[in-house]
């Protein structure tokens, strides 16, 4: 597992972390969805000032919640693929974890790739990485660390460590909905006043 881990972080530092920009501009990513209630919050704080975002799907979500990943479309922001049944690259035959991005592909029909658990086995990223633009991000909203999240401390550090060009995590779905919920907000107003724009991930 030690070896599969210092690969990983090889295979990130050759993938999308950051993008390079003069200008302030940070890309929102948000992953794990679409599902219903959460995708309507999220996308009414992005309209308030005419953020777009990079949305990382599943494509069992996206296919049991159609309507919503039609939605995203019509709003101009960009689809991504986060893989069908989010499997764990460390715990699964790469042949068996490549069919499965296939096919959330073949819902989401976009290059972009954000690998589950942001984790790749060399093999998986051979097979994968010809087709694919592999997205990772640079900066991390906590949002899904249920367990040790803090609302006041991401926030916090949100603040103390956005730069331009950063790829910013966050999450879609019911599981960390509250978080979300949270920190979503204050954080799109602190970039708003910093003069941060945010845009989606071109393909």
């Amino acid at each position: 597992m030690i070896y599969k881990r210092i690969i990983n972080k090889l295979i990130q530092q050759v993938e999308i972390r950051t993008i390079p920009t003069k200008e302030k501009v940070v890309y929102l990513t948000f992953d794990d969805g679409p599902e219903k209630g959460i995708l309507d919050f999220v996308l009414d704080q992005l309209d308030k000032y005419n953020y777009k975002a990079t949305f990382f799907c599943r494509g069992d979500r996206a296919e049991a919640n159609p309507q919503l990943l039609e939605l995203l479309r019509q709003k101009g922001h960009s689809i991504a693929n986060h893989s069908y049944g989010h499997p764990n690259a460390f715990d699964v035959p790469a042949d068996k974890y490549v069919a499965d991005i296939e096919q959330a592909d073949g819902i989401l029909c976009t290059p972009l790739f954000r690998p589950p658990y942001g984790s790749l086995t060399l093999s998986t990223w051979l097979k994968l990485h010809k087709k694919y633009r592999m997205v990772y991000w640079s900066l991390d909203s906590e949002d899904s660390k249920l367990e040790r999240y803090h609302h006041l401390q991401a926030l916090g550090k949100l603040k103390a460590k956005t730069k331009k060009g950063d790829v910013v995590l966050f999450h879609f779905c019911q599981r960390h909905e509250k978080e979300t919920r949270q920190l979503l907000p204050e954080y799109l107003a602190w970039l708003h006043k910093e003069n941060y724009r945010s845009e989606g991930i071109g393909i």
